[in-house]
C-alpha cells in the first residue's frame, strides 16, 4: 500500500464561506477538507470554529467525539487571549484568530503539525 495518504482535517462549526476559504489554503498545503465526520474517516486534524468564549468546550467536547486522538486547531473569530488561553487549556492543540493573514495559518499549521511538513513538502 502507499504510505502517502492525503492528510484528513475535519472542519466543526463553519458556514459555506468560511469552509470554501479554508478548503483553499489547506489544499495549497495538500490537506483534504472535510465538513462531516463520516465522510473524514479518521481526520489527522480538526479545525474547529468557535464564534464565543462559553462555545469553547462544546465545541472540543464535539472535536473529541468526532476524533478522539487527534490535535484539535481552534479557530476564534478575533485574538484574544482570554479566548486563546481557555482553548487551550481545554485541549486544543493551537488557535487561530481569523481577521489574521492566510499566510499566518498556513505557517501555523506547519509548525503545529509537523506531519504536514513531511508529507506534504
Amino acid at each position: 500500500m502507499a504510505s502517502l495518504r492525503t492528510t484528513r482535517a475535519l472542519l466543526l462549526g463553519a458556514d459555506e464561506s468560511l469552509a470554501s476559504l479554508l478548503a483553499d489554503v489547506l489544499g495549497d498545503l495538500g490537506i483534504a477538507l472535510f465538513l462531516d465526520a463520516a465522510d473524514a474517516a479518521r481526520p489527522d486534524l480538526v479545525l474547529a470554529h468557535v464564534e464565543r468564549g462559553e462555545a469553547i468546550l462544546p465545541v472540543l467536547m464535539r472535536a473529541r467525539a468526532c476524533a478522539a486522538a487527534v490535535p484539535i486547531l481552534v479557530l476564534l473569530p478575533f485574538a484574544d487571549e482570554r479566548l486563546v488561553s481557555r482553548a487551550l487549556c481545554q485541549g486544543a492543540r493551537a488557535c487561530f484568530a481569523l481577521g489574521r493573514p492566510l499566510d499566518e495559518l498556513r505557517a501555523l499549521l506547519r509548525t503545529q503539525f509537523p506531519s504536514l511538513e513531511t508529507t506534504h513538502g
